[in-house]
Parts: C-alpha cells; sequence; structure tokens
C-alpha cells in the first residue's frame, strides 16, 4: 500500500481555523509539500498580514512554501481573482477543505451559504483542476454530527437516511456532505473526513477554540452552575485538534482511501457524562457535577430561571450557551470507526490520557475571555 504524501501544492482553506492551524506544521513536513491557503483580506496589506502570520506559526519552513491567495470560500467562484484564479490552476494538485462556520444558531440561509455553498465551489475547483488532468485528491472535513439527531451506532458509509437536525450546523453539513458523495460517484479523487467534537491539543491542551465542551466547562470551573442539563448515560464524544490532524495527513498519504469517509472520532472508547462530569470535579476541585434531565429542565426549570438569569451579563451567557450545546448533552449516537482504524491502523487516544491537560490550558486562558 502507497504511503506517499501527494505532492506539488495543496491549496488549503480553513488555515487560521482550529483545525487548519494544526494541519499546516504537518502538511509542510512533507519536503516535496507547499501550501497556498485561501484567506480573506481587505485589501493587499492585510493579505501579507495574514501571510506573515501564518509564516510564523511554523518557524523553520522555507516561507517559500507557504503562500496565500485572498478569496472567499462562501463566494462564487470562491472569490478569486482572475489572476489567482489562473495561479491555482497552474500550481495546486491537491486541496483540503477544512474551513466552515461551526455555529449552531445561524439561519438556515446562512448555514447553507457558510457550508454548501463553499463546498460546491470546491468541488467545481477540483472538476476544473481534474479536467486538466492536475488533480490528485481533495480532502473534505465534514462532522460526525451529520448524523443529527440519529441513535444507535452510525457507519461511515451511511448519510442522508432520513435523520433530523439539531440546529442549522448539522443540516448545512450533511447537505454539503450530500454534494461530496455525488462528486465520488462522479470518479473525482475525494475522502471524507468527519471529526466529532474537537477540544485542544492531547499534549498541550492548547486550542483555537473555546466552544461545546469548553462551554459547561467554564460554568462549572467558575462555580456558575452546578446543576447540568444533561443525561448521565450519553456519550460525549471528543477527540483532541493533534490527532485529527494526524489522521487527515495521515489518511490523504494513501490512495485506497479515496471515495471512502472515515469517522475521526472516540467511536466505541467515548466517554458517557457522569464519568467525564466524575473526572472534572477531579481536577478542577469543584463539588460533585449533578445532572438532571434535560426535558425536565427545558420544560420546568428553564422557564422559571429564564426571567432572572435574562437581567444579568452572565445569566445571559449562561442562557445563550445552553440554548446552542444542549443537545450534545442529551443523547449522541456512536460513531463507527472500522473504516478508520482499518486504513489508519489505530483510533483516537482516551480522552482520560489528556483531559487534565485541557482543563488546565483552558483554565489558564479563562476559557479565551468569555
Amino acid at each position: 500500500m502507497t504511503t506517499r504524501a501527494p505532492t506539488g501544492t495543496v491549496l488549503l482553506t480553513g488555515a487560521t481555523g482550529h483545525v487548519g492551524t494544526s494541519l499546516l506544521p504537518r502538511l509542510l513536513a512533507e519536503p516535496d509539500t507547499r501550501v497556498l491557503a485561501l484567506v480573506r483580506a481587505k485589501d493587499d496589506a492585510h493579505l501579507l498580514e495574514r501571510r506573515d502570520a501564518l509564516r510564523a506559526r511554523v518557524p523553520g519552513v522555507d516561507p517559500s512554501r507557504l503562500d496565500v491567495v485572498r478569496g472567499d470560500v462562501s463566494a462564487p467562484g470562491l472569490g478569486l481573482s482572475d489572476g489567482d484564479r489562473d495561479r491555482v490552476d497552474a500550481e495546486v494538485t491537491s486541496l483540503i477543505h477544512s474551513a466552515a462556520s461551526v455555529r449552531f444558531d445561524m439561519p438556515q440561509e446562512k448555514a447553507a451559504g457558510e457550508n454548501i455553498d463553499s463546498t460546491r465551489a470546491m468541488l467545481a475547483l477540483a472538476r476544473r483542476l481534474a479536467d486538466r488532468g492536475r488533480l490528485l485528491r481533495h480532502d473534505h472535513v465534514s462532522t460526525a454530527y451529520v448524523a443529527g439527531d440519529r441513535a444507535g451506532r452510525v457507519l461511515e458509509t451511511e448519510a442522508d437516511v432520513g435523520q433530523g437536525f439539531r440546529n442549522s450546523y448539522e443540516w448545512s453539513k450533511c447537505q454539503a456532505e450530500g454534494h461530496v458523495r455525488a462528486a465520488i460517484a462522479e470518479g473525482l479523487p475525494v475522502a471524507i473526513h468527519r471529526p466529532s467534537i474537537i477540544v485542544g491539543d492531547s499534549e498541550t491542551g492548547a486550542t483555537e477554540s473555546f466552544n461545546v465542551l469548553y462551554w459547561p466547562l467554564m460554568l462549572y470551573a467558575r462555580g456558575w452552575w452546578r446543576l447540568f442539563p444533561g443525561r448521565a448515560d450519553t456519550l460525549v464524544d471528543i477527540v483532541p485538534v493533534d490527532f485529527v490532524a494526524d489522521a487527515l495527513v495521515a489518511l490523504r498519504r494513501t490512495p485506497a482511501t479515496i471515495g471512502s469517509c472515515f469517522h475521526l472520532t472516540a467511536g466505541d472508547d467515548a466517554p458517557r457524562v457522569d464519568a467525564l462530569g466524575a473526572r472534572f470535579a477531579e481536577l478542577l476541585d469543584r463539588p460533585p457535577l449533578r445532572t438532571i434531565d434535560p426535558d425536565f429542565y427545558l420544560r420546568w426549570v428553564r422557564p422559571v430561571i429564564r426571567r432572572p438569569l435574562s437581567l444579568t451579563k452572565r445569566g445571559r451567557r449562561i442562557l445563550r450557551g445552553g440554548s446552542a450545546y444542549l443537545p450534545y448533552f442529551r443523547g449522541n449516537p456512536l460513531f463507527d470507526t472500522t473504516n478508520l482504524r482499518l486504513h489508519l491502523g489505530r483510533g483516537a487516544p482516551s480522552v482520560f490520557d489528556y483531559v487534565e491537560r485541557i482543563a488546565r490550558y483552558a483554565k489558564e486562558k479563562d476559557f479565551g475571555g468569555r
């Protein structure tokens, strides 16, 4: 089995995001790989600032191997100028689409623009490069939560099976993945990668994004909230960002992964709410976390506390986060990782091996100042 990285230039979207910043040094560790990052910029000066900021993240790498091009993934033609389009067509040999809006409260129309239109624009570029005989592969970063409100075991081969969705993010990513799967059926060399809840680096705890798990953790660490609206036996599938980046880069080295989908998830090793809560209680030296059935909370508790909480800044933050993230602690499927383990040879590390670093970094950074 060939395990050599695609050579040439990879066009990377989302280079400044949580996953993208971890991908950069791993991609550039391949001596025959150059990265052209698609970034938003107000003008040429801003574009150079963003280029220099990205290069600063990979010290010791020849700066000529990392460059930027101004664009917008959600705009027609990726927002590229004619000159930049010509450059992309002449230089790029592979694509990684990791850019996405991960807000859960977007109106459906905006979510479609951010996540579906961008996917279609990247696929259009992939087809153009393929027609020119230049495209080696295209790697699309989706999410395991295209599974929506499904229960039970979800296979990597399954996509839209008529499930409902808990927010516009899940819906838009599932619709986007539908376009990707159609392109695969046409013969385009694409692979799909589905991470679950991405937290910080397993070695340092560092993160670019304090979302999802970090919201209840922040409330609990600060002593703002001890009664947690979640079911004790709910699976919380968490993966560190370095595992996601390592897995994606390793999988793209193998031609046999083209046309497949991979759950970059904890899978059968995902912890339950009660076990994770007990560990956080130890790490944060807080009283034991108490769970309350989320349906009971929504029907009886929230209506009573909503008005007084809405009167304070702290209370509004509690309510806002609860509305966005509560569904992920009331019930989740189990993400099967058979295909991942077959091609990668391993699964994600146990959350209990790195959770202390995650909690320590979050406290040191005051949860991003939220």
